[in-house]
């Protein structure tokens, strides 16, 4: 995955580069009329091309590693909630509570907090191991 973003900071052999996020109307403001304003995300990533404040990069990122994360932060906490909904509502009902539905919400709640605490261990471990480190490819 490629994105071309302005280097905003240099500190040492580290650049700031604000990459803009692509909003969900593909960037075609004019034809949908909906005048968002989409800010940008700054990434710290080895200033491995001297870039200096003002350039504008190309920077890349394994779009397999992307995917990959993407889809573990968006399903872990789904599963993890319907899992929490689904297995409250058996134990609740099995047990004789009158709201149990109520309850078995309760439970998909606590499922998932614990579904975000898995989640910042993972974040914790592919920030060490690196898997998802962005490169300068190019100045443009």
């Amino acid at each position: 995955m490629e994105q071309v973003g302005l280097v905003t900071k240099i500190d040492g052999n580290m650049a700031e580069v604000e990459v803009k996020r692509m909003s969900a109307c593909g960037h075609s403001c004019e034809n949908c009329s909906g005048s968002c304003n989409v800010p940008g995300v700054k990434v710290h990533l080895p200033n491995t091309l001297n870039a200096k404040e003002g350039d504008y990069v190309e920077i890349k990122v394994k779009t397999k590693s992307v995917l990959k994360y993407t889809i573990l932060i968006y399903m872990i906490p789904f599963v993890m909630l319907i899992l929490g909904i689904v297995l409250g509502m058996y134990i609740f009902q099995s047990i004789g509570i009158k709201s149990y539905e109520n309850f078995s919400f309760l439970l998909g709640l606590v499922f998932l907090t614990i579904a975000y605490i898995i989640l910042k261990k993972i974040d914790k471990k592919v920030e060490k191991d690196g898997e998802l480190t962005f490169e300068m490819t190019r100045k443009i």
